[in-house]
């Protein structure tokens, strides 16, 4: 019985226990028609209702914050952050607010809308036309509207399972062309996090800003939201974190880390009730913040509308509807009503209500797994202000919605628990071992380790053990918010004595977990690597690039070479057989590099990417780095690690798309700052030997690599002022000994000695860009480190690789 999977269903029907309510544009004019008063009261109710459960340890630690005429009337913590170091909650503490996200991410497109480049009816194929449903008719017609409001037809939670493999967002969203649809579209409500998610990246795309940055500047920095933040790395970054419990033997337990990025817009917000109370304040005020309109009041009226039908209440028996990113409901005195919760089964339940006629709004923040307390103490609040008394005892009815094992979406099939009375045994481990694929969920492999048979998934290659059950049925302890303490894989046997065919149960909700046979060599699995190529790259406009790519994982490392050097660079030996940066790399992480055009393959050849006019600038090669990762389908994350001018367009490419890069290696990089630490004549001398002139020998290639150097620092600089590099692991190489300038001779004499200086104090400034980066001297090397050095190199890669996969290792 999967009772985490479950959890996920329990959530989004909780809409269908909900008293109703729904914003109107006149509703705001008639005054409200509770008084202080009552609101008062029912705060002193809710504030002893929390102190009770903390004190038996309903859960560790709660946040709530009250706002009622535009004042914020009450803001509280209780219990812990955390029950190992036992630091308080406060109101200044940061929650992770699952599913509570969608309504502030609603409020931020409603912004988007409010500036006019896009509606909630913008076509997703116009704003990102390489986003594909199944159907071909849906992918051109469906509109940011559709995936708000959970009407795309996607199955409900589609993609959510291919998060706990380890998928990143540009995969997952590019998987769900593989996934059938449940309902015709637009005829059913299915809650789908990825669909949301796709809607809201599609939406900023518009204007050129990562989601992340969009939530930033549209919503949480006007609003002065300061601890407020849609990136996990923010999360981990603040002192006064809640972290998420789950419960042991009856004790709760600070044992996981939720890592939201993926779904950002649907359930990777991390704020406070303090500041939470602030964008409470701003929906009530329909979309005003302290005399200022921040978001158009219209673009928040559609959102804030019934879209589709979610089903009928079973306490009333009224209709209940979701509008966009909002569950909205009738009560009945004919109020409407918005309310969203949220829930991580690693560890934490949060709820919103607001009654936007009555200018009232409540938050409650958990950091533990769902068990309804949340939305007991906010259904308690809501029904004492409004009617004086509760209505219901809502903590025992929220207790059973939690704790119901029938929810729909909780498996109740076979129970793997319990062994079979008459066990039959299995075949030969190599009738099952080899390698299984399917278009949605790619490649698994079944491996011996050691007696056993295991079974390797996702892009991290994650391997679970498997336990023999019966036959050809086997199980496993899967992980990640869906978990299943154990889950089935059932082979079918083929005539040639072999499995054919196997199913992983918990990846097989709607069908998609079934995986066909690819390969079997010797009777071990086969070391596939499908995403394993070496070819041009149409990338439009009649031109090609040459991308080699390698090894298996996430994150993707993309190697960004030096000036005029093509993507070998990175393989070059210093003699016979020594070990080199690129396929080392790709034993532990999947990685890339490519040849931009005009590059040198070897002193008689240009590289192999089409030729283009020449001078170019740094953005120039941004942009086609960007379009040659998304046209060969290389899914981010990325950690670029780049060489001498390399640097340059990694920094820029860090700038331009800030939610793609999660991690950076600066190899002996050049810097804008070297500019400034020579004089003119010496920087003038500097670009003509070093940018201008082919190399000695090389005269002859019109077509060789030329960059205007002084618009691409410009371009660096001005990148640098509007969006600085964000707080990612940035590990900076730099020369040890000095540059060999021999080829450029004679020059003058105080020359050498000038570069030097600036260089290095260049490098100091690099290793400055982020708090915490490491600095990293190569005594042994001059500019090319990953040829003299290749494994501080590699040993530096690994290290921003590790930190990106667990924070708390760098």
């Amino acid at each position: 019985m999967n009772k985490l999977g479950g959890l996920r269903a329990v959530v989004s029907l909780l809409g269908f226990m909900l008293l109703p309510a729904l914003w109107s544009m006149g509703a705001r004019g008639e005054g409200t028609r509770i008084t202080t008063e009552q609101v008062n009261e029912a705060i002193q109710q809710m504030q002893k209702l929390a102190e009770k459960e903390i004190a038996q340890a309903a859960v560790p630690g709660l946040a709530i914050a009250v706002v009622f005429q535009d004042q914020v009337v009450y803001a509280a913590g209780f219990g812990v952050r955390d029950v190992n170091t036992r630091e308080p909650v406060n109101a200044d503490t940061v929650f992770q607010l699952a599913s509570l996200s969608k309504p502030i991410g609603s409020t931020v497109v409603a912004e988007l809308v409010s500036e006019g480049k896009i509606s909630w009816d913008s076509r997703i194929s116009d704003l990102d036309p390489d986003f594909a449903m199944y159907d071909p008719w849906v992918t051109r017609e469906i509109t940011i509207r559709d995936f708000y409001a959970h009407r795309s037809g996607l199955p409900d939670h589609a993609g959510d399972l291919l998060e706990d493999l380890g998928f990143t967002r540009e995969e997952i969203l590019h998987r769900l062309r593989h996934q059938k649809p449940d309902s015709s579209f637009r005829s059913h409500y299915a809650y789908t996090n990825f669909g949301i998610t796709e809607a809201a990246v599609a939406a900023t795309k518009a204007y050129n800003i990562a989601w992340e940055d969009a939530t930033e500047e549209k919503l949480y920095r006007p609003l002065g939201m300061n601890s407020t933040s849609s990136r996990y790395a923010d999360f981990v970054a603040r002192t006064n974190k809640a972290l998420g419990h789950v419960q042991e033997n009856g004790k709760w337990m600070q044992k996981y880390r939720r890592d939201p990025d993926t779904e950002s817009p649907a359930g990777g917000v991390s704020s406070s009730v303090n500041d939470l109370a602030k964008w409470m304040r701003l929906e009530l005020a329909d979309g005003q913040f302290d005399d200022k309109q921040i978001v158009d009041g219209r673009a928040l009226a559609i959102a804030r509308s019934p879209q589709i039908l979610k089903g009928f209440s079973a306490l009333s028996g009224l209709p209940e509807f979701y509008g966009l990113g909002w569950d909205i409901h009738y009560d009945k005195e004919g109020r409407l009503r918005l309310s969203h919760s949220g829930a991580f089964a690693l560890g934490a339940a949060t709820t919103v209500q607001l009654v936007p006629s009555e200018h009232l709004g409540v938050i409650v923040l958990t950091n533990a797994y769902p068990i309804g307390l949340a939305e007991g103490l906010a259904f308690t609040f809501t029904d004492v202000a409004l009617y004086g008394k509760a209505t219901q005892d809502w903590f025992a009815l929220f207790k059973k919605v939690f704790s119901d094992p029938a929810a729909p979406g909780v498996s109740l099939g076979t129970d793997y628990l319990k062994s079979p009375a008459s066990p039959t045994p299995a075949l030969a481990t190599s009738a099952y071992v080899g390698t299984y694929t399917n278009d949605f969920f790619g490649d698994i492999q079944i491996i011996e380790e050691g007696d056993r048979l295991a079974i390797v998934e996702g892009p991290h290659k994650s391997t679970f053990r498997l336990q023999h059950y019966d036959r050809d049925i086997f199980t496993y302890k899967s992980e990640g918010e869906n978990a299943m303490l154990a889950a089935g894989v059932i082979f079918t046997i083929g005539a040639d004595g072999k499995a054919a065919t196997v199913t992983v149960e918990n990846l097989n909700v709607r069908g998609e977990g079934i995986f066909k046979r690819s390969s079997v060599a010797g009777g071990t699995a086969k070391a596939t690597s499908p995403g394993e190529f070496a070819r041009l790259v149409d990338i439009g406009n009649g031109r090609k690039i040459y991308l080699e790519c390698r090894g298996a994982g996430s994150p993707t490392v993309i190697f960004e070479s030096g000036y005029r050097n093509d993507a070998d660079i990175w393989s070059a030996e210093i003699e016979p057989g020594s070990v080199t940066v690129f396929p080392e790399v790709a034993k532990f992480t999947r990685v890339c590099a490519y040849d931009r055009p005009g590059t040198l393959l070897d002193a008689d050849h240009l590289a192999k990417s089409d030729p283009v006019e020449m001078p170019r600038t740094a953005q120039d090669l941004v942009a086609d780095l960007h379009i040659l990762l998304q046209k060969a389908h290389i899914p981010g994350p990325y950690v670029i690690v780049a060489h001498s001018f390399g640097g340059i367009f990694a920094r820029l490419y860090a700038s331009t798309y800030p939610d793609e890069v999660v991690g950076m290696v600066l190899v002996d990089a050049l810097s804008e700052n070297v500019r400034s630490g020579l004089t003119p004549e010496q920087w003038k001398l500097y670009v003509n030997f070093g940018f201008k002139q082919p190399p000695p020998g090389l005269k002859k290639y019109k077509e060789i690599e030329t960059l205007d150097v002084d618009i691409s620092f410009d371009q660096m600089q001005k990148a640098k002022r509007a969006r600085p590099l964000r707080r990612i692991p940035l590990a900076v190489l730099t020369q040890g000994q000095p540059f060999d300038l021999s080829p450029w001779q004679p020059l003058p004499a105080d020359f050498p000695a000038a570069l030097d200086k600036a260089w290095h104090a260049a490098q100091d400034a690099q290793a400055m860009l982020v708090s915490g980066s490491k600095h990293i001297i190569a005594t042994k090397s001059s500019h090319y480190i990953q040829i003299q050095q290749p494994k501080l190199v590699i040993d530096a890669i690994r290290d921003v690789v590790n930190a990106v996969r667990d924070p708390s290792s760098w």
